[in-house]
């Protein structure tokens, strides 16, 4: 190999060298901007989650917040329907006293009271005698001055006398009354009827329009059924003074 030959290699290979160079400098460059790239992606995704937790943070706050507004219109809500209830049953009081006042004594038979309707839906029977059965054997005589110390004379409401399982006569026929009411028996068919017996005293008692005949059914008594009304009346030598149920009222003078 002659000189010139020997340069003409030496070029060939300066030349494949700087090639070669070019091309690692290329791939150089390359790998470097995509970990440059890579470097960017990791950085945005991890901005990207920060923003996302930040924003589940404040979603959890608003939801936070939201919840405790809701439970503060649901004590607002309470608070209103307590109060209306609470001037409903001012009013229900007020409108009792004055029908008191007025000697209307409809006021005590509550067949639409929610605690009687309950209570009626219990006893699974609409057998006049066994309601009868047990309001006699339920509800235990006990005069009203014992009852009520301050008060020689004082008239249950039904609801008074299930709570108290007390009474005495004309408490038993109200809470009586009031019950056959709330088993659907009708306003003409049922009443409280008060009177004076042989002995001078007051009494009460339910008197019932019972298979085409008036019968009495005596809540204070022994007796095992009703008796019929004639009946009854000869018993205890009773005289009318007045009778009612939750639509009439009527008072003797």
């Amino acid at each position: 190999m002659d000189g010139k030959q020997f340069k003409i290699l030496i070029i060939i290979l300066m030349i494949v060298a700087s090639l070669s160079f070019a091309g690692y400098l290329l791939r150089y460059y390359q790998y470097s901007d995509s970990i440059d790239q890579e470097q960017n992606l990791e950085n945005t995704l991890f901005y990207y989650n920060q923003e996302k937790s930040n924003l589940q943070d404040k979603i959890k706050i608003m939801e936070t917040r939201i919840e405790v507004e809701k439970e503060g219109i649901i004590d607002i809500q309470t608070k209103i329907s307590q109060r209306e209830q609470s001037v409903s049953d001012l009013k229900e009081q007020i409108n009792n006293y004055e029908k008191l006042i007025k000697y209307d004594m409809t006021v005590f038979i509550t067949p639409d009271s929610d605690n009687i309707k309950s209570f009626a839906n219990d006893i699974n029977t609409n057998d006049p005698v066994q309601i009868y059965k047990f309001v006699r054997d339920e509800i235990k005589y006990v005069e009203d001055y014992l009852t009520y110390d301050y008060r020689f004379e004082y008239w249950q409401f039904p609801e008074e006398t299930l709570r108290l399982r007390t009474g005495d006569c004309e408490d038993q026929a109200i809470l009586l009354c009031t019950l056959f009411r709330a088993k659907g028996y009708g306003p003409d068919d049922v009443k409280v009827v008060f009177g004076l017996t042989s002995e001078n005293t007051g009494h009460a008692w339910v008197e019932l329009f019972h298979e085409g005949n008036w019968v009495v059914f005596d809540p204070t008594s022994s007796a095992n059924e009703y008796i019929e009304k004639a009946r009854y009346y000869s018993l205890i030598n009773a005289t009318y003074k007045g009778s009612f149920n939750d639509v009439y009222s009527e008072v003797m003078d």
